[in-house]
């Protein structure tokens, strides 16, 4: 589905096929824009490490810091694309635990710190030579869903295109007109919403992270297994 198809399922669902409508092509397109968008954000982003201009990252020499694009929400990996070895990807607050200080230190990149600036991640420990870092993130749609560049693709997977109409019609009865305003209507259709993502989120997670198996005796252990001899200890 693409973006013109997502507005017309809009208008025949909400019964806006004839003119005047009730709402314009641009205030759709808005909503749409806004719904898929915040459906990236809720169910924590598009997993992406092929567009270059946000997952591929030059670094000079004795550089400290490199912004990356305020589309990413979080950077879930990176590697070092002369040899391949990962970079560990740390959080501000656990530097003391990983052992990184920022002391002058040099040498090939070893891990990049995250949580000290709004879009901007430390290089440790500072880069004795040139390499690139090949991110792995997760992201909001690159592109703005708009009335003007019609039937663009949808960024999301495809089974999620037709629950935007939930959060499209959220905002659609929050129209500020005697003809379209309905809190009761744009607070079922938020929640409705809200529930949807969260499954959706729950979903992706258990796609993404396989379950480990920890062995005890021998014997393979499922997480959440208690075994009698240390269930009270």
């Amino acid at each position: 589905m693409n973006s013109a198809e997502l507005v017309r399922l809009f208008r025949k669902d909400m019964a806006d096929e004839t003119l005047p409508p009730l709402w314009s092509d641009e205030e759709i397109y808005g909503y749409a824009d806004t719904a898929q968008k915040t459906f990236a954000r809720e169910t924590g982003g598009i997993a992406d490490s092929t567009t270059q201009d946000l997952t591929q990252i030059s670094v000079d020499v004795a550089a400290t810091t490199f912004p990356f694009s305020s589309k990413i929400l979080k950077i879930s990996g990176a590697y070092r694309v002369s040899d391949g070895r990962p970079v560990e990807v740390v959080n501000y607050a656990d530097m003391t635990q990983r052992g990184i200080r920022f002391d002058g230190r040099t040498g090939p990149i070893e891990a990049i710190v995250i949580g000290m600036d709004a879009a901007v991640a430390y290089f440790y420990p500072v880069p004795s030579v040139a390499d690139t870092l090949q991110l792995m993130v997760d992201r909001l749609p690159l592109l703005t869903l708009v009335f003007s560049s019609p039937n663009q693709a949808l960024e999301i997977d495809e089974h999620h295109h037709r629950h935007l109409l939930l959060g499209m019609k959220e905002l659609a009865y929050g129209k500020q007109d005697a003809e379209t305003f309905d809190k009761s209507k744009a607070k079922e259709f938020g929640d409705a919403f809200e529930q949807y993502c969260f499954k959706a989120k729950l979903e992706r997670d258990r796609v993404r992270h396989k379950k480990r198996v920890v062995a005890y005796g021998g014997i393979p252990m499922q997480p959440g297994f208690i075994s009698r001899s240390s269930r009270y200890y």
